[in-house]
């Protein structure tokens, strides 16, 4: 086979990949199993506290003190939205949740007590 057809199935094994890959990841990251239940981007802090229990860790800061800001970014729809204006201060959380030996740390960001992001962290050692 020559260089150039090595080429083109390379990138096609590429495009491929990102096909199959980039949506589980995505899928992955908007919901978080506790126990038997789900949470989900846009639940509130109180149907997480409810579903996962007491988080490891909680760090709070405010953002944007007094000023009003664009928000384009919608989490819930995991999609950008025509801009709408948000008053500060925005109260921002990360709840850590370590579920135990061999699973993975989640961190779960607040914004406003909506939650906007889930993401995973290192998987804990014995």
């Amino acid at each position: 086979m020559n260089e150039v057809g090595i080429k083109k199935q390379w990138l096609m094994a590429i495009i491929i990949f990102s096909f199959i890959w980039v949506p589980i990841s995505i899928a992955t990251d908007r919901t978080l199993r506790c126990q038997n239940r789900l949470v989900s981007i846009g639940d509130d802090k109180s149907e997480v506290l409810e579903k996962c229990g007491d988080p490891y860790d909680v760090r709070r800061w405010e953002e944007n003190h007094n000023i009003y800001i664009s928000q384009i970014y919608d989490y819930q729809k995991d999609r950008y939205q025509a801009p709408k204006s948000i008053k500060g201060p925005i109260l921002m959380e990360r709840w850590t949740y370590n579920f135990g030996p061999n699973k993975f740390i989640r961190y779960l960001d607040f914004e406003n007590g909506k939650l906007i992001r889930i993401e995973t962290g290192d998987k804990v050692s014995d």
